[in-house]
């Protein structure tokens, strides 16, 4: 069995010892997944050994395993892959099962903190030296990098309202929605905003997931004192992701009991969940009802406006620290009408065509962004253009058949040459069968309508609004059911 510093040098430019390697490779990792997902799973994971031709890291914990495993595994090999001169295989193995052999040769991998990474030797005044990868992970989840739009709105006035230590009516606030909208970064930017300007208070922030295991360990233990004493000390508490924690009744329980703890105490609880406050389904009474008792602000999908911007930031951000990663306005509108998930989903977008670049190596191009579309989005049933005509009514309150009539009104017009450009660009009907749909208009008004609008949109930034805003319909309509 080799020990840690077992690889050859071969190459003076790229890392060649186990440590500096992984130490490389973290360094790359912090690049290509977000602060929360660095910080949680890929943080605690420690180089331990090469063994019989793999390198092997060890993660603490099963739940950090199995996170790894399940979620991250290829990023992690991809990016070892990447950084190891001789590209030689990586094991992830979990410490606590590992054998006493493996144990007693390499000894505690976390006995040694892990060297600070570059971007922190810089706050500290050393010279700056590679630390372009470092720089380029997510930006702080802040409320200055929160994007916010009439889908988190209020939820973000009432997270600054918190974050300030002003009354929100009661001391208990649920913030809620589907995944991926930003709830996360919401919760992280209440906590960062509260340390900033208060303190004196003590702030906690948990993920259900380490509350659990910090309860299962204290269980196994006999002992949960350590526990109650961290969360009963905070005046603001933040649990993330409580759906997680649903059914299970005595987890439930002892949560319930430090919430009410700490609220008793007159400190703030904040839980954040994908959670209907109406019908918590999955909990116990007890919790339900301290659900809705709560006051509580929704966190939805961001709109055509805020999807935008959502790209923009991260590819400004990205592009900070790899001057090549430029993103062209056609290729934010790519990403913006092919992605129409939550900010989650878009986020994910720019970082695999980032990836697509050879992490920054290589300016993007459409048929990069084209090849990531198609990997992580699969292959999408194009709309008809009947949808795409019923879309357009919606998005400016036309009557059934007024796009077909013969009415010169600009009311009229402008809505049919965006709804003739959509069904070019969406679907695979000729330019007959387009001007047939439309009052069996001939070929060349469709081109004709199309060359309006592409010259209206170098001119008039809301013609790309107003196409979103029918694009957003189109994909509404279809997830509604065949069209």
């Amino acid at each position: 069995m080799d020990h840690r510093n077992t690889l050859d040098s071969q190459n003076p430019e790229r890392p060649q010892t186990g440590p500096a390697i992984w130490q490389a490779v973290r360094q790359r990792l912090q690049a290509i997944v977000s602060a929360v997902d660095f910080d949680r799973w890929f943080s605690s994971l420690r180089f331990v050994a090469e063994v019989d031709g793999e390198m092997l890291v060890a993660a603490r914990d099963r739940m950090t395993f199995d996170r790894i495993v399940n979620d991250h595994k290829f990023v992690l090999s991809r990016a070892w892959q990447q950084v190891d001169p001789l590209t030689r295989p990586l094991k992830l193995i979990c410490w606590r099962e590992a054998s006493a052999e493996l144990k007693a040769l390499a000894g505690d991998p976390w006995a040694a903190a892990e060297p600070a990474p570059v971007i922190e030797a810089l706050a500290a005044g050393e010279p700056q030296t590679e630390t372009a990868e470092v720089q380029t992970g997510g930006p702080p989840m802040t409320f200055q990098t929160l994007v916010t739009g009439a889908s988190n709105q209020i939820a973000s006035e009432l997270g600054r309202r918190i974050a300030l230590g002003q009354p929100v009516g009661t001391s208990t606030v649920l913030l809620y929605g589907p995944q991926g909208t930003g709830k996360t970064h919401l919760a992280q930017a209440i906590k960062a905003l509260s340390e900033r300007t208060q303190p004196q208070r003590k702030v906690v922030y948990l993920t259900a997931e380490e509350f659990l295991s910090a309860y299962q360990e204290g269980v196994r233990a006999r002992d949960t004192i350590d526990l109650k004493r961290r969360l009963r000390a905070a005046s603001l508490l933040v649990i993330d992701d409580l759906h997680r924690i649903g059914g299970m009744p005595s987890t439930e329980s002892e949560l319930l009991q430090n919430l009410r703890e700490v609220s008793a105490q007159g400190g703030t609880v904040v839980l954040v969940g994908d959670i209907v406050p109406g019908d918590p389904a999955g909990f116990g009474p007890r919790l339900r009802n301290e659900i809705r008792g709560a006051v509580s602000a929704e966190i939805g999908l961001p709109d055509a406006g805020m999807r935008e911007e959502i790209v923009r930031r991260l590819a400004a951000h990205i592009e900070g620290a790899h001057p090549l990663f430029h993103l062209t306005p056609q290729l934010v509108e790519m990403i913006v009408l092919a992605v129409h998930g939550p900010g989650r989903e878009l986020c994910g977008a720019v970082w695999n065509l980032f990836t697509e670049t050879g992490f920054g190596e290589r300016a993007p191009a459409p048929d990069m962004l084209a090849n990531v579309l198609k990997r992580i989005s699969g292959d999408q049933r194009k709309p008809s253009i009947d949808v795409i005509k019923r879309a357009t009514n919606r998005v400016f309150n036309l009557q059934k058949g007024q796009l077909e009539c013969e009415s010169k009104a600009q009311s009229l017009v402008y809505p049919r040459q965006l709804a003739m450009h959509l069904c070019r660009k969406m679907t695979i009907r000729s330019l007959t069968q387009i001007g047939d749909a439309f009052g069996n208009r001939d070929h060349s008004t469709v081109i004709y309508a199309c060359e309006r609008v592409v010259a209206r949109l170098a001119a008039d930034p809301s013609v790309a609004n107003d196409l979103r805003r029918i694009t957003d319909a189109v994909h509404e309509i279809m997830a509604g059911g065949p069209s």
